[in-house]
């Protein structure tokens, strides 16, 4: 299966816009759009090492936050997070 940056890009983006629009103070969504501008500017290993990143420290980021998100908050996250399974450095992401 290739996926490819555009892909995750989409996914990041819809994640970051319903996190700005329900939590505007949110660390967590400014961490998401920070990364998601991070992305946006890498290609080849860079992209893939920008979007490591993101999986090691989001999850750190969203739990010191506190609040739950929405079902469709969840959905995103998930969706974003399943790109993780992929394997180490996002390996067959097509770049």
């Amino acid at each position: 299966m290739k996926v490819q940056p555009e892909e995750v890009i989409a996914s990041m983006e819809q994640l970051s816009v319903k996190l700005s629009h329900n939590h505007p103070s949110s660390e967590t969504a400014r961490y998401v759009a920070k990364s998601l501008k991070e992305l946006k500017n890498s290609h080849g290993t860079a992209f893939t090492g920008a979007l490591q990143s993101f999986f090691n420290s989001a999850p750190s980021v969203k739990l010191s936050d506190r609040f739950s998100f929405t079902v469709e908050e969840k959905a995103l996250w998930d969706k974003v997070f399943s790109f993780k399974q992929l394997g180490n450095n996002l390996w067959p992401l097509s770049l």
